[in-house]
């Protein structure tokens, strides 16, 4: 059984989840994620070779997996001493604080399905701020002028509420890329891209480079230090 999640009202027993509802429940969700992660088992590889990987799904993930390994793209890039063929490091392991005090360990908590969702919920919730304040610039430029609205007054009021929207657009969809990967529901999975600072990716080809980048670049300094970076062009100009 999921667990509750504070920022979400409690409650008694939940509802199974039929085909003919429009909700899923937290159980539900957990049903979706084993499904997904059956058919994208390259994601689930890759997941697992991440020294964070016992905070993730870690069940779901782990039975996904490939018990070969999946090839050189989906492991780290490590020799017989599992150290770093580059920089002789080894694989960095989360520092966890042994005892734990109470006051930090929501921080190296695994995330719960009602986390997941209320992610995607938050995320969706912005995506259709962010439209709804496009609609509201067209009403000022196509009305306001009558109500005394110049453009450049439509333009500063969109502008000052499109900008801090589209900074939470991409914060809370890195959130999402690392915490809750796959949408409770299919239609959020192209809510990702028209107001985001990408365009031209499918979205799990977005997750996969971003794991991947993750995964190859544990320190920024060290670009690669674990197997090919597909984020390495955008650092050769600051390495150079």
């Amino acid at each position: 059984m999921a667990t509750s999640e504070p920022l979400l009202p409690g409650g008694g027993k939940r509802a199974k989840h039929t085909k003919a509802s429009i909700l899923y429940g937290a159980d539900e969700y957990l049903e979706l994620l084993a499904k997904k992660y059956e058919e994208f088992d390259e994601l689930a590889t890759l997941l697992q070779a991440a020294p964070d990987a016992a905070h993730v799904d870690n069940d779901a993930a782990k039975n996904a997996a490939r018990k070969d390994g999946g090839g050189a793209m989906l492991q780290l890039d490590v020799d017989d001493n599992k150290r770093s063929k580059r920089t002789q490091r080894a694989i960095p392991t989360p520092n966890i604080p042994d005892p734990m005090p109470p006051e930090l360990a929501f921080l190296f908590a695994k995330i719960t399905p009602e986390q997941k969702m209320y992610m995607w919920n938050i995320y969706t919730l912005i995506f259709v701020a962010e439209c709804l304040t496009v609609v509201l610039y067209w009403a000022m430029m196509r009305y306001g002028e009558a109500l005394g609205v110049s453009f450049s007054m439509a333009t500063t009021i969109y502008g000052f509420i499109m900008v801090p929207l589209c900074i939470q657009n991409i914060y809370i969809l890195h959130d999402v890329v690392h915490g809750a990967t796959f949408p409770p529901y299919e239609w959020q999975n192209y809510i990702t891209h028209p107001l985001a600072d990408f365009f031209s990716l499918p979205w799990m080809d977005v997750i996969m480079e971003h794991n991947r980048h993750h995964n190859s670049t544990f320190d920024l300094l060290n670009h690669g230090e674990f197997g090919w970076d597909p984020a390495n062009w955008l650092y050769t100009l600051q390495e150079w």
